[in-house]
């Protein structure tokens, strides 16, 4: 039995796929100029945050889950394993968040056994949490949470992220397959 840290954006929704059309659609040169910041979450000033605050809502809505999530995720389940969902998504920074991403979590019957919203440091959820397992697509938190931990982590691939994930060795995978593959290989020790 272990306890797996899973993040919601780009490993269960494909948000950026959705915050990239918004970005589009944008005109604003300040904001375009930091285009992969933003696809990264980063918030670097108050334009930024205005710009994530305006259209976070909006896109969480309308992600759609990635391919076999659910399934895959069930599956974990039910090898008696906790899947806590770790996220930066909340009422603190996007009011309103937390209903709305609970309420798609039930429609897409993505199941889970916790949920911590707010949550900016992710060694320390997943330190708090006793996570054994830590899924993400965030390079920064990949390697904080092994480096400061030393458990597994895998990262979710994506245009935004590949070629860091690459260049610092994470061990990624590009669909919820691939990870249960993985998984069941026991290749993540």
């Amino acid at each position: 039995m272990a306890n797996f840290g899973i993040d919601i954006d780009d490993v269960i929704f494909k948000s950026s796929d959705v915050l990239k059309d918004a970005l589009v659609k944008c005109e604003d040169k300040d904001i375009l100029e930091h285009k992969l910041d933003i696809m990264r979450g980063d918030i670097l000033n108050k334009k930024i945050g205005d710009f994530l605050k305006k259209n976070v809502i909006p896109i969480i809505k309308v992600a759609k889950p990635m391919e076999n999530a659910s399934e895959i995720i069930k599956k974990i389940r039910k090898q008696s394993n906790k899947i806590i969902i770790i996220t930066a998504r909340g009422d603190l920074k996007f009011p309103g968040s937390e209903e709305i991403t609970l309420n798609l979590l039930k429609k897409y019957e993505i199941e889970y056994d916790d949920i911590i919203f707010n949550s900016d440091d992710k060694v320390k959820a997943c330190k708090d949490n006793d996570i054994d397992i830590f899924v993400d697509d965030s390079p920064k938190h990949c390697l904080s949470v092994s480096e400061d931990l030393g458990i597994p982590v895998i990262g979710f691939l994506s245009d935004i992220n590949r070629e860091e994930m690459i260049q610092r060795k994470i061990r990624c995978v590009e669909s919820w397959d691939e990870l249960y593959e993985i998984l069941n290989k026991k290749e993540w020790d």
